[in-house]
């Protein structure tokens, strides 16, 4: 139990010391520092000039203020908000008085006050001493370096509990995480200034380059939101062949979905090609949406967009991206998943569950993994003659909602696309968890959820980039054989990979639809040329593996000249050879 202040203990006679301060700083430190050596803490008050024009600075107990009394609620008005005071009505007050000197500049001392109405002294206090000095308030101030830092933190995107650890550790204080969200509040509005959030986030984005779109009602106010960062543009540009759309709740306090579009790149990352916040979720609103995607792509045409089975974005996207130039896939994992779900509910909840689970394996799951189409209808045609009896719900659920677009998800049909591998939305999926590991919190405003996106994307930029040029700098072991030999630093080492790990993986037959979904080569063509050992070259996989540059992308060439392109590898193989030095020439020459 905290200690109390002797109630009949004058502290007056621990102030007035005698000493003369050079300025009213000095002596107002040299007050406060003497209160907490006797247990409690004043605060500075108002000036109060005399009439011989010196002045004196008030300094009160920071437990002066007046006691809380009890508090009955008024029906008639709102709940009161559970507030606290630590006022104790402590009547202590001392004062710096400024000193007169005749050739020399006025100096200040500390003086006690003394009551008016009953001239009794002003030093006693009425409340016990500080049991934790070190989390007063007062000792929990920011300086204006650590004010400067917290802004920093808060612009990189460092958590608050983050933010209290790195000041703690550093200035040894004791700050508390309130005082983080306190601060950051401050040095956001700071920045805001007079606007509002959707102004400072529109600010922020035109100042960062952003493209811009937006909605607004008729009555002014703002509906759909959608923005694009200008390495986004550029990276949409070098690889614009697959896209992939999804939306993610819980991001922001108007509760407004917030859509991810996310590109493919050939180093096995994806990147953020545009966001959109948008007020519902309608054929109208999706509709927008792509035509600002298809704004971004200029006359570029995307080769598969991939997606849930979303009914606005359903109903939308062939007026936007129709038929044969864009192919529209619906996202395998979720098409399985509404399945094995439907099923549960069909054949009576949890306690079938196992029945469910085994029906869709056996006969729907295969069915969607089918290689060839007479695979595909057989399994189907399986499943509808064994649970026609059963159970027929079943069969109308797969016949009524998924077998209408069979085309979009089952592996038979999609195998004859150019996806890149991307059959399913995880990659949107993985986006939107990185994402709100962002954000902290799910209800800021739009100017947050917008600052916190940015630092998303320029650490999403950065790590492609990085594998970027890993590609251009290094040489897999893997390729130094042939067929691969020639490839090292021209294509990606995920399209090697791949090609690599298909032929190893071959067993009695290949599909060869690799060609065809990837732009690469099948594992027989690599097992072959194995055998035969011939080389490939860059100019016969897709331009997508080859574009390593996405601000200079080049362009899909085909193979004319086998000889002219040996030619051009053994001439910038003697370049390398010579840049190396004569030592490294004789050996070659040797």
């Amino acid at each position: 139990m905290s200690e109390w202040l002797p109630a009949d203990h004058d502290y007056t006679a621990e102030f007035e010391n005698g000493i003369h301060y050079a300025s009213v700083e000095l002596a107002e430190l040299a007050a406060i520092a003497i209160a907490q050596e006797n247990g409690f803490f004043i605060v500075r008050g108002a000036w109060k000039p005399n009439t011989s024009g010196l002045t004196a600075l008030c300094m009160y107990c920071d437990r002066s203020s007046r006691i809380v009394k009890s508090y009955k609620p008024d029906p008639t008005k709102e709940t009161r908000g559970n507030t606290s005071s630590k006022g104790t009505g402590c009547q202590f007050q001392i004062c710096i008085k400024e000193v007169w000197q005749k050739d020399r500049p006025n100096t200040w001392v500390l003086v006690g006050v003394t009551s008016r109405a009953t001239g009794a002294n002003r030093g006693f206090h009425n409340h016990e001493k500080v049991l934790y000095p070190e989390h007063h308030r007062h000792n929990k101030q920011f300086s204006e370096a650590e004010k400067e830092r917290l802004r920093l933190m808060r612009k990189a995107g460092v958590r608050p509990n983050q933010q209290k650890t790195t000041l703690n550790t550093e200035g040894g204080v004791s700050h508390d995480i309130k005082q983080m969200y306190n601060r950051n509040y401050k040095n956001r509005l700071d920045e805001m200034g007079e606007m509002d959030a959707i102004q400072f986030a529109l600010h922020g984005a035109e100042q960062r380059g952003y493209h811009i779109c937006l909605q607004k009602d008729s009555n002014n106010v703002l509906t759909n939101l959608f923005f694009a960062h200008p390495t986004s543009i550029q990276m949409l540009h070098a690889w614009p062949y697959v896209i992939i759309i999804d939306s993610t709740y819980k991001t922001n306090r108007y509760g407004w979905p917030w859509v991810e579009i996310i590109g493919v790149t050939p180093v096995k990352k994806n990147f953020n090609i545009a966001c959109a916040l948008i007020k519902q979720e309608t054929k109208e609103t999706y509709e927008w949406v792509l035509r600002c995607i298809k704004g971004l792509l200029g006359d570029t045409v995307p080769n598969v967009i991939v997606t849930d089975k979303e009914g606005g974005l359903l109903a939308s996207m062939p007026l936007v991206f129709p038929l044969p130039h864009t192919v529209h896939l619906l996202c395998l994992w979720h098409v399985n998943n509404c399945v094995k779900q439907k099923f549960e509910q069909l054949l009576g909840g949890i306690s079938r569950r196992e029945v469910a689970e085994a029906v869709w394996k056996k006969y729907f799951d295969k069915a969607a993994w089918s290689w060839t189409q007479e695979g595909f209808l057989q399994k189907i045609n399986q499943f509808e003659r064994v649970w026609t009896q059963k159970n027929i719900k079943m069969v109308d659920y797969v016949r009524g909602e998924w077998l209408p677009c069979q085309t979009m998800w089952a592996k038979c049909y999609t195998n004859h696309v150019f996806h890149l591998g991307n059959t399913s939305s995880n990659r949107v999926e993985s986006s939107h968890s990185s994402f709100k590991s962002f954000l902290v919190s799910g209800r800021g405003a739009i100017d947050t959820c917008f600052a916190k996106n940015h630092n998303y994307m320029e650490h999403q930029f950065l790590e492609v980039v990085n594998e970027l040029h890993k590609s251009l700098n290094r040489n897999l072991s893997r390729a130094i054989e042939p067929p691969c030999t020639f490839l090292r630093r021209v294509v990606s080492c995920e399209a090697i990979k791949l090609m690599l790990d298909g032929a190893a993986e071959l067993k009695d037959r290949c599909a060869c639809h690799f060609q065809m979904t990837h732009g690469l080569k099948c594992a027989c063509q690599v097992v072959q040329a194995k055998e035969e050992g011939r080389q490939f070259y860059a100019q016969e996989l897709h331009v997508f593996w080859r574009t390593l540059d996405y601000k200079n992308p080049p362009r899909q060439q085909q193979v004319n000249d086998e000889i002219e392109l040996q030619r051009e590898h053994f001439r910038r193989l003697t370049v390398e050879v010579e840049e190396r030095g004569p030592e490294a020439v004789r050996q070659a020459r040797d």
